[in-house]
C-alpha cells in the first residue's frame, strides 16, 4: 500500500512550493496522523499491528484527492497536506480520516492502538534551514504546542468543601465573551469534544496555574483529552510534574473533552501519566457502575459534573437535580468523590450535597476572578442563603 503514497522528494517539493508562495488557506497547514500502540499494547499486539496499519493506510488512500499528498514518516505516522483546501477544511478532513480509522480499528478490537491528529502551521517552518525537509517538519510539529497560544481569558473560581465548610483552593477555567454570551470552560470549542484548539487551551491553562501569585490550597485544572491532545505521555508527565512544584497544596487535573469516546487503554495511559507527575485526577464523565470501578482502579479520585454545560444544553433545575441523582446513584460504592462546578445557586449546592457531592465551585461563594483566592472558612449556612 505504501508504494502509492507520495515519495519524500515529491512531498518536500510540494511543501517548498507552499512556503515560497505563502498566502492563506490551503497553504497554511501540514497534518500528522499517527496510528501507534499505547504503552500496554506495544508488546501485546503482535500481528494485529500490521493489520491495523494496513486498514489505516487503505482509509487514507481512499480519502486522498488527486491534489493531496501523503508521506509515511515511520511505521504508523503519516504526514499529509491538502493544497486545495482551506485551513479549516484541511483540519476537518484530517480529523475525519483519524475518526474513520479509529472506528474501523475499534471495530477490529484494536483497543490498544491510539489514533491522533496534529497540525503544523507552515509559518513555523519559515526562516529555518532545510525548512521543507521532513526531519525539520517533524521536529517543529513535536514542539509547536509550546509556542502556540489562544487569546483566552483565564479566571479562577474558589473551590468549597462541604465537609470542611471552607474554601480549600481554586479551580481555573477559560472565559470568553462571544456575541453577548459568557462562555465558561470549553470556551474555544468549535468542533465539540474533538476541537483541535484544545491543545492550545490546555497550554493556556497550564501557564495560568504556573503564573498565579497565590499557591496555597488545592488547585483544580481542566485538561481536554481528544484526538489532538495528551498523546505524548512522557510530555504529559513532565508538564504535570513541572506544575506540581507550583502547587504545594495539591493539584487535581480534571480530564474533559472526548473522554467518553476514548478507549480504555487511552484513558488508563493518560491517567497514569498524570499520576506519575504527582497530581490527582478528576474526570468529567457520566459513567455506569462498571466504568466507575474501572476509573477508580486506574487511580481517578473524583468525578466532576459541570453545571455550566448542563445549562448550555438547556437543562432545567429539575433536570439538573435528576442528573445529579443518577450520577450519584451510578457511582455509589465506587469510592469516587463527587464535584459540581459552576453552580449558580445555593439551592443547587444544597441538593447536590444531600446526594453526596463534596466539592463545589461557582457564584454562591465567590465570583470568578483573574487570580486565586486564599483558602478560608465559609460556613454552610452562608452558602445556602
Amino acid at each position: 500500500m505504501t508504494e502509492h503514497f507520495t515519495d519524500r522528494e515529491a512531498f518536500e517539493a510540494i511543501v517548498r512550493t507552499m512556503l515560497e508562495r505563502g498566502g492563506q488557506g490551503s497553504f497554511g497547514r501540514i497534518h500528522l496522523v499517527s496510528v501507534l500502540p499505547d504503552a500496554e499494547g506495544a508488546s501485546s499486539l503482535g500481528a494485529a499491528l500490521p493489520k491495523a496499519l494496513s486498514i489505516a493506510e487503505h482509509i487514507i488512500q481512499r480519502r486522498l484527492s488527486p491534489e493531496d499528498a501523503c508521506v509515511p514518516l515511520e511505521q504508523g505516522k503519516y504526514m499529509l497536506v491538502f493544497p486545495g483546501l482551506t485551513d479549516t477544511e484541511g483540519m476537518i478532513k484530517a480529523t475525519a480520516i483519524s475518526r474513520e480509522i479509529k472506528e474501523r480499528l475499534f471495530g477490529q478490537s484494536a483497543g490498544h492502538i491510539n489514533v491522533s491528529v496534529q497540525v503544523l502551521p507552515l509559518d513555523r517552518l519559515k526562516h529555518r534551514p532545510a525548512a521543507a525537509a521532513l526531519p525539520a517538519m517533524d521536529n517543529v510539529l513535536d514542539t509547536h504546542e509550546r509556542h502556540a497560544a489562544v487569546n483566552l481569558q483565564v479566571v479562577f473560581q474558589p473551590v468549597w468543601d462541604a465537609a470542611r465548610q471552607a474554601v480549600i483552593g481554586n479551580r481555573t477555567m477559560t472565559l470568553r465573551h462571544f456575541q453577548g454570551h459568557e462562555l465558561l470552560d470549553d470556551a474555544v470549542q468549535l468542533a465539540g469534544d474533538q476541537d483541535p484548539l484544545a491543545r492550545e487551551r490546555n497550554a493556556v491553562l497550564r501557564h495560568a496555574v504556573a503564573a498565579a501569585p497565590i499557591k496555597s490550597g488545592l488547585v483544580v485544572m481542566p485538561q481536554s483529552l481528544n484526538d489532538h491532545t495528551m498523546s505524548d505521555y512522557r510530555e504529559v508527565t513532565a508538564d504535570i510534574r513541572h506544575l506540581t512544584a507550583f502547587c504545594p497544596g495539591g493539584l487535581m487535573v480534571e480530564l474533559s473533552g472526548a473522554v467518553n469516546s476514548a478507549s480504555r487503554g487511552r484513558l488508563r495511559d493518560a491517567i497514569h501519566a498524570i499520576l506519575a507527575g504527582g497530581a490527582t485526577v478528576g474526570i468529567r464523565i457520566f459513567p455506569e457502575p462498571e466504568m466507575a470501578r474501572f476509573l477508580k482502579d486506574c487511580g481517578v479520585s473524583h468525578l466532576c459534573v459541570n453545571e455550566a454545560q448542563a445549562k448550555q444544553a438547556s437543562f432545567t433545575h429539575s433536570a439538573l437535580y435528576a442528573l445529579l441523582a443518577v450520577v450519584a446513584h451510578e457511582v455509589k460504592g465506587a469510592g469516587l468523590g463527587l464535584c459540581l462546578w459552576n453552580t449558580s445557586s445555593g439551592q443547587d449546592i444544597k441538593r447536590a450535597a444531600s446526594l453526596g457531592f463534596s466539592l463545589f465551585s461557582g457564584a454562591p461563594f465567590g465570583a470568578s476572578r483573574p487570580d486565586m483566592v486564599q483558602p478560608h472558612g465559609w460556613p454552610t449556612d452562608k452558602v445556602f442563603l
